[in-house]
Protein backbone atom coordinates (compact mmCIF):
# COMPACT_ATOMS: atom_id res chain seq x y z
CA UNK A 1 0.00 0.00 0.00
CA UNK A 2 1.39 3.35 -0.80
CA UNK A 3 1.98 6.18 1.78
CA UNK A 4 -1.22 8.10 0.28
CA UNK A 5 -3.47 4.95 0.53
CA UNK A 6 -2.02 4.67 3.90
CA UNK A 7 -3.08 8.21 4.94
CA UNK A 8 -6.39 8.31 3.70
CA UNK A 9 -6.97 4.17 5.57
CA UNK A 10 -5.99 6.10 8.49
CA UNK A 11 -8.43 8.91 8.24
CA UNK A 12 -11.22 6.89 6.35
CA UNK A 13 -13.93 7.11 8.69
CA UNK A 14 -13.29 10.27 9.48
CA UNK A 15 -13.57 11.80 6.72
CA UNK A 16 -16.76 10.14 6.00
CA UNK A 17 -18.08 11.03 9.52
CA UNK A 18 -17.44 14.84 8.60
CA UNK A 19 -19.92 14.66 5.91
CA UNK A 20 -22.87 13.42 7.99
CA UNK A 21 -25.28 15.46 9.57
CA UNK A 22 -27.20 13.17 12.07
CA UNK A 23 -30.78 14.09 13.31
CA UNK A 24 -30.44 15.89 17.10
CA UNK A 25 -32.71 13.27 18.95
CA UNK A 26 -32.63 15.87 22.03
CA UNK A 27 -31.45 12.53 23.96
CA UNK A 28 -28.06 13.91 26.04
CA UNK A 29 -26.87 10.34 26.31
CA UNK A 30 -26.73 9.95 22.91
CA UNK A 31 -25.62 13.85 21.64
CA UNK A 32 -22.82 13.20 24.36
CA UNK A 33 -21.64 9.91 22.46
CA UNK A 34 -21.57 11.39 19.46
CA UNK A 35 -19.63 13.56 20.38
CA UNK A 36 -17.19 11.47 22.35
CA UNK A 37 -17.30 9.09 19.05
CA UNK A 38 -16.13 11.38 16.78
CA UNK A 39 -13.19 12.91 18.73
CA UNK A 40 -11.78 8.98 18.67
CA UNK A 41 -12.69 8.47 14.96
CA UNK A 42 -9.85 11.68 14.72
CA UNK A 43 -7.07 9.56 16.45
CA UNK A 44 -8.04 5.61 15.52
CA UNK A 45 -6.70 4.26 12.58
CA UNK A 46 -8.68 1.59 10.78
CA UNK A 47 -7.96 -2.10 11.29
CA UNK A 48 -5.13 -3.45 9.35
CA UNK A 49 -4.21 -6.86 8.02
CA UNK A 50 -1.21 -7.01 10.61
CA UNK A 51 -4.77 -6.67 13.47
CA UNK A 52 -5.27 -10.42 13.76
CA UNK A 53 -8.88 -10.08 14.23
CA UNK A 54 -9.06 -8.59 10.70
CA UNK A 55 -6.33 -10.47 8.87
CA UNK A 56 -8.86 -12.01 6.91
CA UNK A 57 -11.18 -9.26 6.17
CA UNK A 58 -9.28 -6.89 3.61
CA UNK A 59 -10.40 -3.58 4.09
CA UNK A 60 -9.24 -2.40 0.54
CA UNK A 61 -11.88 -2.90 -1.57
CA UNK A 62 -13.81 -0.57 0.74
CA UNK A 63 -11.22 2.32 1.67
CA UNK A 64 -10.84 2.48 -2.23
CA UNK A 65 -14.69 3.90 -2.75
CA UNK A 66 -16.24 7.16 -2.09
CA UNK A 67 -19.58 6.91 -0.01
CA UNK A 68 -21.53 9.59 0.64
CA UNK A 69 -24.25 10.23 2.90
CA UNK A 70 -27.58 8.60 2.43
CA UNK A 71 -30.16 11.19 1.87
CA UNK A 72 -33.41 11.47 3.27
CA UNK A 73 -35.32 11.34 0.66
CA UNK A 74 -35.47 8.00 -1.03
CA UNK A 75 -38.04 6.84 -3.95
CA UNK A 76 -38.65 3.73 -1.78
CA UNK A 77 -42.17 1.95 -2.18
CA UNK A 78 -44.26 -0.49 -0.82
CA UNK A 79 -43.36 -2.38 -3.46
CA UNK A 80 -39.61 -2.35 -3.11
CA UNK A 81 -40.48 -4.32 0.60
CA UNK A 82 -42.70 -6.62 -0.33
CA UNK A 83 -40.63 -9.27 -1.11
CA UNK A 84 -39.37 -9.03 2.74
CA UNK A 85 -42.46 -8.08 4.65
CA UNK A 86 -43.52 -10.70 7.79
CA UNK A 87 -46.94 -11.69 7.46
CA UNK A 88 -46.88 -12.17 11.72
CA UNK A 89 -45.27 -8.71 12.13
CA UNK A 90 -47.70 -6.80 9.68
CA UNK A 91 -48.91 -4.31 12.86
CA UNK A 92 -45.31 -4.33 14.44
CA UNK A 93 -43.44 -3.01 11.80
CA UNK A 94 -40.58 -0.69 11.71
CA UNK A 95 -39.20 0.34 8.29
CA UNK A 96 -36.00 2.74 8.29
CA UNK A 97 -34.83 3.65 4.85
CA UNK A 98 -31.21 4.98 4.32
CA UNK A 99 -31.08 5.41 8.11
CA UNK A 100 -34.32 7.54 8.87
CA UNK A 101 -37.75 6.21 9.69
CA UNK A 102 -40.50 6.25 7.22
CA UNK A 103 -43.85 6.34 9.26
CA UNK A 104 -45.60 5.50 5.89
CA UNK A 105 -44.37 2.22 5.25
CA UNK A 106 -43.93 1.43 9.02
CA UNK A 107 -46.93 0.11 11.31
CA UNK A 108 -46.74 -0.32 14.97
CA UNK A 109 -50.66 0.40 15.62
CA UNK A 110 -50.97 -2.86 17.63
CA UNK A 111 -48.19 -2.79 20.22
CA UNK A 112 -49.88 -3.37 23.89
CA UNK A 113 -50.17 -0.30 26.19
CA UNK A 114 -46.84 0.49 27.67
CA UNK A 115 -44.75 -0.82 24.91
CA UNK A 116 -42.81 1.42 22.48
CA UNK A 117 -41.60 0.59 18.81
CA UNK A 118 -40.27 3.69 16.95
CA UNK A 119 -37.73 6.30 16.55
CA UNK A 120 -36.12 8.06 20.18
CA UNK A 121 -36.98 11.44 19.41
CA UNK A 122 -40.73 10.03 19.70
CA UNK A 123 -40.22 8.13 22.93
CA UNK A 124 -42.30 8.75 26.14
CA UNK A 125 -39.93 10.04 28.82
CA UNK A 126 -39.71 6.98 30.87
CA UNK A 127 -38.36 5.36 27.73
CA UNK A 128 -35.49 7.61 27.05
CA UNK A 129 -34.91 7.20 30.75
CA UNK A 130 -33.67 3.99 29.81
CA UNK A 131 -31.61 4.86 26.99
CA UNK A 132 -30.03 7.07 28.55
CA UNK A 133 -29.06 4.75 31.54
CA UNK A 134 -27.53 2.23 29.23
CA UNK A 135 -26.90 3.84 25.79
CA UNK A 136 -23.57 2.39 24.35
CA UNK A 137 -22.76 0.74 27.36
CA UNK A 138 -23.48 -2.45 26.16
CA UNK A 139 -21.96 -2.46 22.32
CA UNK A 140 -18.75 -0.90 24.32
CA UNK A 141 -16.65 0.10 21.49
CA UNK A 142 -13.41 -0.16 22.95
CA UNK A 143 -10.90 1.12 20.48
CA UNK A 144 -13.30 -0.33 17.24
CA UNK A 145 -13.51 2.10 15.10
CA UNK A 146 -16.52 0.77 13.14
CA UNK A 147 -19.02 0.83 16.42
CA UNK A 148 -17.53 4.61 16.82
CA UNK A 149 -18.71 5.30 13.55
CA UNK A 150 -22.31 4.01 13.85
CA UNK A 151 -22.30 5.94 17.24
CA UNK A 152 -20.87 9.51 15.45
CA UNK A 153 -23.75 9.31 12.79
CA UNK A 154 -26.13 7.73 13.38
CA UNK A 155 -29.39 9.44 13.18
CA UNK A 156 -32.87 8.71 15.20
CA UNK A 157 -32.09 5.03 16.82
CA UNK A 158 -34.90 2.76 17.10
CA UNK A 159 -36.36 2.08 20.25
CA UNK A 160 -38.03 -1.11 21.37
CA UNK A 161 -39.36 -0.72 24.78
CA UNK A 162 -41.31 -4.20 26.14
CA UNK A 163 -43.58 -3.60 29.63
CA UNK A 164 -42.66 -5.72 32.97
CA UNK A 165 -44.92 -8.74 32.66
CA UNK A 166 -45.92 -7.93 28.91
CA UNK A 167 -45.79 -11.10 26.55
CA UNK A 168 -45.86 -10.00 23.26
CA UNK A 169 -47.92 -12.07 20.51
CA UNK A 170 -46.37 -11.53 17.53
CA UNK A 171 -42.80 -10.30 16.65
CA UNK A 172 -41.56 -6.99 15.83
CA UNK A 173 -40.25 -6.57 12.47
CA UNK A 174 -37.07 -3.49 11.74
CA UNK A 175 -36.62 -2.85 8.10
CA UNK A 176 -33.48 -1.41 7.36
CA UNK A 177 -33.28 -0.82 3.63
CA UNK A 178 -30.44 1.12 1.82
CA UNK A 179 -30.79 2.63 -1.35
CA UNK A 180 -27.86 2.92 -3.97
CA UNK A 181 -29.86 3.34 -6.81
CA UNK A 182 -28.53 6.95 -7.75
CA UNK A 183 -24.92 6.26 -6.03
CA UNK A 184 -22.79 4.47 -3.68
CA UNK A 185 -23.81 5.40 -0.22
CA UNK A 186 -23.51 4.58 3.76
CA UNK A 187 -25.48 4.10 6.31
CA UNK A 188 -25.34 3.33 10.10
CA UNK A 189 -28.96 2.10 11.89
CA UNK A 190 -28.77 2.12 15.62
CA UNK A 191 -31.62 -0.27 17.75
CA UNK A 192 -31.78 -0.32 21.59
CA UNK A 193 -33.85 -2.96 22.97
CA UNK A 194 -35.28 -2.63 26.65
CA UNK A 195 -36.85 -5.65 28.40
CA UNK A 196 -38.29 -5.25 31.65
CA UNK A 197 -39.12 -8.12 33.86
CA UNK A 198 -41.12 -10.76 33.02
CA UNK A 199 -41.54 -9.79 29.72
CA UNK A 200 -40.78 -11.39 26.73
CA UNK A 201 -40.33 -10.63 22.99
CA UNK A 202 -39.15 -10.85 19.60
CA UNK A 203 -37.40 -8.67 17.53
CA UNK A 204 -36.67 -9.36 14.28
CA UNK A 205 -33.99 -7.04 12.65
CA UNK A 206 -33.90 -6.91 8.41
CA UNK A 207 -31.25 -5.50 6.48
CA UNK A 208 -31.74 -5.42 2.19
CA UNK A 209 -31.00 -2.86 0.01
CA UNK A 210 -32.00 -1.27 -3.62
CA UNK A 211 -29.82 -0.71 -6.66
CA UNK A 212 -26.75 -1.04 -8.32
CA UNK A 213 -24.25 1.18 -6.56
CA UNK A 214 -21.75 -0.19 -3.62
CA UNK A 215 -22.95 0.85 -0.90
CA UNK A 216 -21.53 0.79 3.07
CA UNK A 217 -23.82 -0.38 6.11
CA UNK A 218 -22.44 -0.11 9.97
CA UNK A 219 -25.06 -1.25 12.69
CA UNK A 220 -25.47 -1.67 16.04
CA UNK A 221 -28.14 -3.46 18.28
CA UNK A 222 -27.95 -3.36 21.70
CA UNK A 223 -30.33 -4.79 24.20
CA UNK A 224 -30.75 -4.48 27.79
CA UNK A 225 -32.77 -7.57 29.85
CA UNK A 226 -34.09 -7.27 33.29
CA UNK A 227 -34.38 -10.20 35.37
CA UNK A 228 -36.73 -13.28 33.80
CA UNK A 229 -36.99 -11.15 30.70
CA UNK A 230 -36.59 -13.06 27.47
CA UNK A 231 -35.75 -11.71 23.99
CA UNK A 232 -35.82 -13.64 20.76
CA UNK A 233 -33.39 -11.43 18.62
CA UNK A 234 -33.13 -12.51 14.75
CA UNK A 235 -30.52 -10.39 12.44
CA UNK A 236 -30.69 -11.29 9.01
CA UNK A 237 -28.59 -9.64 6.45
CA UNK A 238 -29.12 -9.97 2.23
CA UNK A 239 -27.86 -6.80 1.59
CA UNK A 240 -27.26 -6.50 -2.57
CA UNK A 241 -24.07 -7.60 -4.40
CA UNK A 242 -21.71 -4.86 -3.80
CA UNK A 243 -22.63 -3.89 -0.02
CA UNK A 244 -20.19 -3.97 2.41
CA UNK A 245 -21.44 -4.95 5.87
CA UNK A 246 -20.24 -4.41 9.13
CA UNK A 247 -22.29 -5.16 12.19
CA UNK A 248 -22.75 -5.32 16.30
CA UNK A 249 -25.56 -7.23 18.40
CA UNK A 250 -24.60 -6.85 22.24
CA UNK A 251 -26.86 -7.79 24.80
CA UNK A 252 -26.76 -7.30 28.77
CA UNK A 253 -28.22 -10.31 30.77
CA UNK A 254 -30.00 -9.82 34.23
CA UNK A 255 -30.87 -12.76 36.50
CA UNK A 256 -32.88 -15.27 34.80
CA UNK A 257 -33.09 -13.75 31.83
CA UNK A 258 -32.61 -15.69 28.53
CA UNK A 259 -31.13 -13.60 25.45
CA UNK A 260 -31.54 -16.25 22.03
CA UNK A 261 -29.78 -15.00 18.82
CA UNK A 262 -29.92 -16.20 15.57
CA UNK A 263 -27.79 -14.46 12.81
CA UNK A 264 -28.65 -15.40 9.10
CA UNK A 265 -25.88 -13.87 6.81
CA UNK A 266 -25.79 -14.59 2.92
CA UNK A 267 -25.70 -11.15 1.27
CA UNK A 268 -23.42 -8.77 0.78
CA UNK A 269 -20.00 -8.83 -1.22
CA UNK A 270 -18.51 -8.75 1.90
CA UNK A 271 -19.95 -8.85 5.65
CA UNK A 272 -18.31 -8.92 9.25
CA UNK A 273 -20.53 -10.05 12.55
CA UNK A 274 -19.50 -9.35 16.20
CA UNK A 275 -22.13 -10.74 18.76
CA UNK A 276 -21.40 -9.85 22.06
CA UNK A 277 -23.41 -11.40 25.07
CA UNK A 278 -22.78 -9.84 28.36
CA UNK A 279 -24.15 -12.64 30.76
CA UNK A 280 -24.25 -10.50 33.75
CA UNK A 281 -26.18 -12.06 36.77
CA UNK A 282 -26.91 -15.72 38.13
CA UNK A 283 -29.37 -18.37 35.91
CA UNK A 284 -29.03 -16.47 32.88
CA UNK A 285 -28.70 -17.76 29.60
CA UNK A 286 -26.99 -16.31 26.40
CA UNK A 287 -27.85 -18.33 22.74
CA UNK A 288 -25.78 -16.90 19.49
CA UNK A 289 -26.87 -19.44 16.81
CA UNK A 290 -25.27 -18.27 13.27
CA UNK A 291 -26.26 -19.28 9.20
CA UNK A 292 -23.50 -18.09 6.68
CA UNK A 293 -24.02 -18.65 2.92
CA UNK A 294 -21.63 -17.49 0.73
CA UNK A 295 -20.70 -17.91 -2.62
CA UNK A 296 -18.86 -16.26 -5.95
CA UNK A 297 -16.10 -13.98 -4.02
CA UNK A 298 -18.12 -13.47 -1.04
CA UNK A 299 -16.30 -12.69 2.58
CA UNK A 300 -17.88 -13.21 5.50
CA UNK A 301 -15.94 -12.91 8.98
CA UNK A 302 -17.69 -13.15 12.47
CA UNK A 303 -16.35 -12.79 15.21
CA UNK A 304 -18.27 -13.76 18.85
CA UNK A 305 -17.75 -13.01 22.61
CA UNK A 306 -20.11 -14.73 25.48
CA UNK A 307 -18.57 -13.34 28.37
CA UNK A 308 -19.66 -15.06 31.63
CA UNK A 309 -19.49 -12.56 34.77
CA UNK A 310 -21.42 -14.28 37.27
CA UNK A 311 -22.09 -17.66 38.35
CA UNK A 312 -24.39 -20.17 37.84
CA UNK A 313 -24.96 -19.30 33.95
CA UNK A 314 -25.45 -21.27 30.83
CA UNK A 315 -24.47 -20.11 27.25
CA UNK A 316 -25.00 -21.85 23.87
CA UNK A 317 -23.56 -21.24 20.13
CA UNK A 318 -24.01 -23.51 17.24
CA UNK A 319 -22.24 -21.16 13.64
CA UNK A 320 -23.07 -23.25 10.49
CA UNK A 321 -21.21 -22.21 7.28
CA UNK A 322 -22.25 -22.98 4.00
CA UNK A 323 -19.51 -22.05 1.21
CA UNK A 324 -19.59 -22.19 -2.67
CA UNK A 325 -17.57 -20.91 -5.33
CA UNK A 326 -14.76 -18.84 -3.94
CA UNK A 327 -16.11 -17.76 -0.84
CA UNK A 328 -14.52 -17.41 2.40
CA UNK A 329 -15.89 -17.63 5.68
CA UNK A 330 -14.04 -16.79 8.80
CA UNK A 331 -15.24 -18.12 12.53
CA UNK A 332 -13.08 -16.54 15.59
CA UNK A 333 -15.76 -17.64 18.79
CA UNK A 334 -14.48 -16.72 22.14
CA UNK A 335 -15.86 -17.42 25.38
CA UNK A 336 -14.54 -15.76 28.62
CA UNK A 337 -15.30 -17.25 32.29
CA UNK A 338 -14.23 -14.71 34.74
CA UNK A 339 -13.00 -15.13 38.11
CA UNK A 340 -15.48 -16.78 40.68
CA UNK A 341 -17.63 -16.98 37.74
CA UNK A 342 -18.22 -20.58 38.86
CA UNK A 343 -20.70 -23.53 37.56
CA UNK A 344 -20.82 -22.40 34.01
CA UNK A 345 -22.05 -24.38 31.44
CA UNK A 346 -20.92 -22.96 27.93
CA UNK A 347 -21.27 -24.64 24.64
CA UNK A 348 -19.85 -23.71 21.00
CA UNK A 349 -19.08 -25.51 17.85
CA UNK A 350 -18.57 -23.91 14.53
CA UNK A 351 -19.60 -26.91 11.82
CA UNK A 352 -18.63 -25.72 8.03
CA UNK A 353 -20.12 -27.27 4.71
CA UNK A 354 -17.85 -26.66 1.76
CA UNK A 355 -19.71 -26.89 -1.96
CA UNK A 356 -16.55 -26.09 -3.64
CA UNK A 357 -13.10 -27.58 -3.74
CA UNK A 358 -12.18 -23.59 -4.20
CA UNK A 359 -14.26 -21.74 -1.06
CA UNK A 360 -11.89 -21.31 2.24
CA UNK A 361 -13.03 -21.85 5.61
CA UNK A 362 -10.63 -20.18 8.81
CA UNK A 363 -11.86 -21.14 12.55
CA UNK A 364 -10.44 -20.53 15.44
CA UNK A 365 -12.93 -21.50 18.46
CA UNK A 366 -11.27 -19.84 22.07
CA UNK A 367 -11.75 -20.63 25.85
CA UNK A 368 -10.57 -18.21 28.34
CA UNK A 369 -11.36 -19.79 31.66
CA UNK A 370 -10.53 -18.15 35.14
CA UNK A 371 -12.58 -20.71 36.91
CA UNK A 372 -12.35 -23.92 37.95
CA UNK A 373 -16.05 -25.14 38.68
CA UNK A 374 -17.17 -24.95 34.83
CA UNK A 375 -18.22 -27.48 31.61
CA UNK A 376 -17.12 -25.85 28.96
CA UNK A 377 -16.34 -27.38 25.61
CA UNK A 378 -15.90 -26.17 22.11
CA UNK A 379 -15.19 -28.07 18.72
CA UNK A 380 -14.94 -27.20 14.74
CA UNK A 381 -15.12 -29.36 11.88
CA UNK A 382 -14.85 -28.54 8.25
CA UNK A 383 -16.13 -30.84 5.63
CA UNK A 384 -18.35 -32.26 2.08
CA UNK A 385 -21.07 -33.60 1.35
CA UNK A 386 -21.30 -37.51 1.70
CA UNK A 387 -20.89 -39.15 -1.66
CA UNK A 388 -22.33 -41.81 0.27
CA UNK A 389 -25.60 -40.02 0.95
CA UNK A 390 -25.20 -38.59 -2.48
CA UNK A 391 -25.59 -41.48 -3.71
CA UNK A 392 -28.24 -43.69 -1.49
CA UNK A 393 -30.35 -40.45 -1.70
CA UNK A 394 -29.60 -41.06 -6.35
CA UNK A 395 -30.65 -44.79 -6.16
CA UNK A 396 -33.83 -43.80 -4.74
CA UNK A 397 -34.74 -41.95 -7.82
CA UNK A 398 -33.41 -38.45 -6.92
CA UNK A 399 -31.44 -36.61 -9.21
CA UNK A 400 -27.99 -35.37 -8.09
CA UNK A 401 -28.43 -31.80 -7.91
CA UNK A 402 -31.59 -32.36 -5.72
CA UNK A 403 -29.76 -34.50 -3.53
CA UNK A 404 -27.17 -32.11 -3.11
CA UNK A 405 -30.31 -29.59 -2.45
CA UNK A 406 -32.07 -31.75 0.45
CA UNK A 407 -28.67 -32.29 2.29
CA UNK A 408 -27.76 -28.77 2.22
CA UNK A 409 -31.30 -28.14 3.22
CA UNK A 410 -31.36 -30.69 5.92
CA UNK A 411 -27.74 -28.98 7.50
CA UNK A 412 -29.40 -25.73 7.05
CA UNK A 413 -31.92 -26.51 8.79
CA UNK A 414 -30.70 -26.83 12.35
CA UNK A 415 -30.56 -22.92 12.56
CA UNK A 416 -33.72 -22.43 10.63
CA UNK A 417 -36.03 -24.49 12.91
CA UNK A 418 -35.50 -22.83 16.25
CA UNK A 419 -36.65 -19.73 14.59
CA UNK A 420 -40.67 -19.29 15.91
CA UNK A 421 -41.68 -17.15 13.02
CA UNK A 422 -43.50 -19.38 10.44
CA UNK A 423 -43.48 -17.45 7.53
CA UNK A 424 -39.59 -16.35 8.44
CA UNK A 425 -38.56 -19.69 8.14
CA UNK A 426 -40.15 -20.00 4.52
CA UNK A 427 -38.42 -16.91 3.49
CA UNK A 428 -35.37 -18.97 5.06
CA UNK A 429 -35.95 -22.31 3.44
CA UNK A 430 -36.18 -20.29 0.36
CA UNK A 431 -32.78 -18.43 0.36
CA UNK A 432 -31.18 -22.19 1.05
CA UNK A 433 -32.79 -23.41 -2.04
CA UNK A 434 -32.37 -20.19 -4.18
CA UNK A 435 -28.18 -20.48 -3.16
CA UNK A 436 -27.74 -24.04 -3.89
CA UNK A 437 -29.29 -23.96 -7.08
CA UNK A 438 -32.49 -25.90 -6.49
CA UNK A 439 -35.35 -26.88 -9.29
CA UNK A 440 -37.71 -27.78 -6.92
CA UNK A 441 -39.57 -25.42 -4.28
CA UNK A 442 -38.37 -25.25 -0.56
CA UNK A 443 -41.90 -26.15 0.91
CA UNK A 444 -41.27 -29.34 -1.52
CA UNK A 445 -38.36 -30.22 0.80
CA UNK A 446 -39.38 -29.75 4.17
Amino acid sequence: MTVNEENKKTHYLKELQLASSPVKTGVSVIEQARLKAADDLSIWDLPSLRDEDWKQFPLKPLVRKHFAPAPVNSGIAHSDIEHALITEAASARIVIVNGYFSPELSNVDKLPTGCYAGPVSKAPINVVDQVNNFYGKVAQYGRDAFTAFNTAVTHDPVIVFVKKGVALENPIHILHVTDASDASVYTAPRVFIYAERHSDSTVIEDFIGKGEHAYFTTSVSESVLEDESHILHVKMQRETAEAVHISRVASKLGRGSNFNSYMISNGAKMFRNEPLSLVDAENAHATIDGLVLVDQDQISDTHSTLDHLKPNCTSHQLHKVIANGRGKSVFNGKIFVRKDSQLIDAFQENRNLLLSKDANVFTKPQLEIFADDVKCSHGATIGQLSDEEVFYMQSRGITKSEAIQLLTYGYALEVIENIPVPSLREQLSYNVAAFTGASIEAKDIV
